[in-house]
């Protein structure tokens, strides 16, 4: 009797257990964590995404909804739900929900959303509306899948709108009927007991969770060196809030350190901090590393050891040949160590790393002696520019030699000196651009919305990765797979603006401590978007009137956007005026005639100022400003005969430090500005005379400069910088049969940045593609139309890029690079105009069409930015400041220099 009621107790024990144990992995109410697909790239809950949003408030501080992902996973349920209730309804039914979204990978190249909204007894009457639509617009089907009834809405058209379950506690849906089914075969799995969901909190000081998996954040930081995934911790799950500024959203996070031991090792004994040299940081940077360090000899010792171990061969081979020299470098280091990449127009890697110092020079001499060391051969004196010597290690990837492979890019190493900071650029052309930002005050600090991210948004840290999202040619999203980049950089079709244009900053930091890593994920805008109201308007900001017309375009000098802006005109008695940022014009001195080529800031003089060469028809003059005294000294250089005084070139990578200037003769040749002997000489020689068409184009190259030039009767030349030519140029364009006009060139040729081959086009539209060794690799005829018109290459100010140019007397077609019409513009005044192209940096690209006495801006698909022409007797200058999202036009009309802007964004 005992015995069978043991086994009774027993068998109901079992049973009880049995029943819990089968609950626990099969639970009668399912959370959400048990719907959601296994892996998913992330989660997100919020309760107030659905919302809606004043006008004013999207305009004065970012909102939940305008951050791309979160405003993608916001559309996917608007779309569903507001098919068959209005917007009233809709909104009551979502008002207070913790709402929760999964982004899953549908293929290679497409992502989706599945939206779980949690539902009750009392929310039947809007889920009867749902599965019962107006049939004269919608209608549910259904199937089965794994057991599980999935209905599907579809519109009067047979066009799908999602799909959805519903379930005792969730209406779980998603545009894409794959992922629904996942979602049926989820429901029929067993639950491992040790999942775990994220546990997110959502309430008035949250307005967010956020759940990343370790290989989402790797392969979005993919394009900045594998030691940055180094940095990340192995999940995060991030509760978001409000910036006190209102301009960023701020995610923290606590995770376990995990696999992340060797960082934290690093940054042993290291205080978090915030950046200190926010001075030395350009504005053109679109992207920012910086690493903090309290304690420099601490942080160097774990450092050999980081990079003794490296797992690159390289790095630990070379760190062996250069560990002897490192000490004193590491001891010398300053708090802030940051490598800086300045947005480029080509897309070329423009890096500049900024290593401050407790002893400048000490520092300076120690890297110098660890290039050495590595091999590199100093043959030349230092070069001077801006009032800094400037010397070239040419030893490939030192820096990520001293400080891993996170600052790699550096295959050479241009350094200087900057009060007690040492600063590497990978090019001349980077350190000479960094040095004139720095000059002129263009830095981080002086931009008060900027000052404002770094002294109260982001937070001290140990190590902080920043990304400016949208800047031209260096786009982070631009490295992203290309499934996130279908996903997020859409365009709307309402504002005709990309889903990432909300967004300008994206900025990950992290502190270690022995158990946890503390992450800081910071996405915002420092711009506030224009209003419609004053979007695209031309506003006139100010205006100098002088007693003479004027007889040339003012030549800008400074930022037109802030008080350091000053420029120089010419009137029609030859005087050379200086108008100061206060507005005073000061008679300079008179000039022989009026100005005909661009002007061209070089430091001529070596006196640590920028002066500016410009040419009349006899002269070429350098203007020395002296902004104490509100001065300007005009010097004065005879032209040789037959000179074009219509273009000045920098002779950019020229070994010889003499030559600032270039300029075309007449006959073909090149002739360069002699700094030391006051005077032009010839450099290269055309093999025989015939116009060189401009403007030219200076390149860099290993060995220095070469050049680039096409003559009007088809001859290409391609000069080294001691004037020679590479092997089989010069080389002349043939027509292919008889019956064809002669081959006649009116624009010039390019060999655009970072590709082999040369483009340029006839002026009968005969698009070439020419290889390097001279040989035309393809011929292309684009499409004449009846009346005469001439082709030429329209090149970018900076030839960084090039578009086609389709010219009449009073028409202009822009084409692209294949041949195929943007845009066009007629009814141009015979004779009176002007065309350019310029890239203005941070994606702003435009056309200025200048015709009689008034200018036209366009954008490359032949939309107008100015809502009225612009007076202009001149082509204008074009300055567009990031900062505000506004561009700035100088103008020189009638009697009159007037600078106005317009709200692009």
């Amino acid at each position: 009797m005992k015995r069978s009621l043991w086994i009774t107790v027993g068998a109901l024990l079992l049973l009880i257990g049995g029943w819990l144990g089968y609950r626990q992995v099969f639970p009668a109410s399912r959370t959400v964590g048990s719907l959601v697909p296994p892996g998913a790239l992330l989660v997100l809950a919020s309760d107030r995404l659905q919302d809606t949003v004043s006008a004013r408030v999207l305009r004065t501080q970012l909102s939940l909804r305008q951050l791309p992902v979160f405003d993608e996973a916001r559309q996917k349920l608007d779309r569903f739900l507001y098919a068959t209730a209005d917007t009233a309804t809709v909104l009551k039914f979502v008002s207070g929900r913790n709402i929760r979204y999964s982004l899953h990978s549908i293929s290679k190249t497409t992502l989706d959303f599945i939206f779980y909204v949690p539902i009750t007894a009392q929310d039947q009457p809007f889920l009867n509306r749902l599965t019962n639509p107006d049939p004269r617009q919608y209608r549910v089907l259904n199937h089965t899948f794994a057991g599980e009834k999935i209905l599907d809405l579809v519109a009067r058209g047979n066009e799908p709108v999602g799909s959805f379950i519903l379930t005792d506690g969730f209406l779980v849906g998603s545009v894409s009927g794959i992922l629904i089914e996942n979602v049926a075969k989820r429901m029929h799995q067993s639950l491992k007991l040790t999942a775990a969901e994220p546990d997110f909190r959502v309430d008035a000081d949250h307005l967010a969770g956020l759940s990343v998996r370790p290989e989402v954040l790797q392969s979005l930081f993919s394009n900045v060196g594998s030691l940055v995934r180094l940095f990340l911790p192995e999940e995060l799950n991030l509760q978001f809030r409000q910036s006190a500024s209102r301009s960023h959203l701020i995610g923290y996070a606590v995770d376990q350190i995990g696999n992340r031991r060797d960082v934290a090792a690093l940054f042993a004994n290291q205080t978090p901090r915030r950046i200190q040299y926010a001075n030395l940081i350009p504005q053109t940077t679109a992207t920012l590393y910086h690493i903090g360090i309290s304690d420099a000899p601490q942080f160097g010792k774990s450092l050999s050891n980081l990079l003794g171990s490296a797992s690159s061969d390289f790095l630990r081979d070379r760190f062996k040949q250069i560990a002897p020299e490192t000490k004193p470098l590491y001891q010398s280091l300053g708090p802030d160590i940051m490598l800086c990449r300045l947005e480029s127009p080509t897309g070329a890697l423009r890096q500049i790393l900024i290593l401050t110092a407790q002893d400048g020079k000490k520092l300076a001499n120690a890297y110098q002696q660890i290039g050495i060391r590595s091999g590199a051969k100093i043959t030349a004196d230092p070069k001077s520019y801006l009032g800094h010597k400037i010397l070239l290690l040419n030893v490939p990837e030192l820096p990520a030699s001293l400080f891993s492979s996170l600052f790699s890019g550096f295959s050479q190493s241009w350094i200087t000196q900057h009060g007690t900071s040492l600063i590497v650029a990978n090019s001349e052309d980077a350190l000479q651009d960094y040095l004139q930002q720095v000059q002129r005050g263009a830095v981080w600090t002086a931009d008060a919305r900027q000052a404002e991210l770094l002294n109260s948004t982001l937070r001290p840290a140990n190590f902080t990765a920043f990304a400016r999202l949208n800047r031209g040619q260096t786009s982070v999203i631009a490295s992203w797979p290309l499934g996130w980049q279908n996903l997020l950089d859409k365009v709307d079709p309402a504002t005709g603006t990309p889903a990432l244009a909300n967004l300008e900053n994206m900025a990950y930091q992290a502190s270690y401590g022995n158990e946890n890593i503390q992450s800081t994920v910071v996405l915002g805008r420092n711009t506030r978007p224009a209003s419609r109201a004053v979007l695209n308007k031309v506003l006139l900001q100010k205006k100098t009137e002088f007693n003479a017309p004027l007889i040339s375009a003012p030549i800008v000098t400074g930022n037109l956007s802030d008080s350091s802006a000053q420029f120089y005109a010419q009137n029609s008695a030859g005087q050379f005026v200086l108008v100061t940022p206060d507005g005073d014009k000061l008679v300079q001195n008179n000039t022989d005639g009026p100005i005909r080529s661009n002007a061209l800031g070089v430091d001529f003089l070596n006196n640590g100022r920028l002066q500016y060469l410009f040419m009349t028809d006899r002269t070429l003059y350098i203007a020395d400003p002296v902004r104490i005294s509100k001065e300007v000294a005009l010097q004065a250089i005879p032209l040789p005969k037959g000179i074009d005084p219509t273009f000045l070139a920098r002779p950019r990578g020229s070994q010889q430090r003499n030559m600032v200037a270039l300029a075309a003769h007449k006959d073909g040749h090149i002739y360069a500005l002699d700094r030391q002997r006051r005077t032009f000489v010839r450099l290269m020689t055309a093999p025989h005379k015939d116009t060189l068409q401009l403007p030219f184009q200076v390149m860099v190259t290993p060995s220095g400069m070469a050049i680039l030039g096409m003559q009007s009767d088809g001859t290409l030349n391609h000069w080294r910088e001691n004037g020679t030519q590479y092997p089989h140029f010069p080389t002349k364009i043939e027509r292919t049969n008889e019956e064809e006009p002669e081959i006649r060139f009116v624009g010039p040729a390019l060999l655009p940045p970072g590709q082999t081959q040369i483009r340029s086009i006839t002026d009968e539209g005969q698009l070439l593609t020419i290889n390097a060794n001279g040989l035309i690799a393809n011929r292309i005829q684009l499409y004449r139309p009846i009346r005469r018109g001439y082709f030429r290459l329209f090149p970018d100010e900076d030839q960084t890029n090039w578009l086609i140019l389709r010219t009449t007397d009073t028409e202009i077609a822009v084409l692209d690079q294949q041949g195929q019409r943007r845009f066009d513009v007629r009814a141009l005044q015979s004779g009176r105009n002007n065309i350019r192209y310029h890239r203005l940096g941070a994606g702003v690209e435009l056309v200025s069409v200048k015709s009689g006495g008034f200018t036209m801006l366009y954008d490359l698909n032949g939309r107008i930015l100015n809502d009225r022409p612009i007076p202009s007797d001149f082509p204008v200058a074009l300055q567009f400041d990031e900062r505000t999202n506004e561009l700035y036009i100088l103008s020189g009309a009638h009697q009159a220099v007037q600078l106005f802007s317009i709200r692009l964004r």
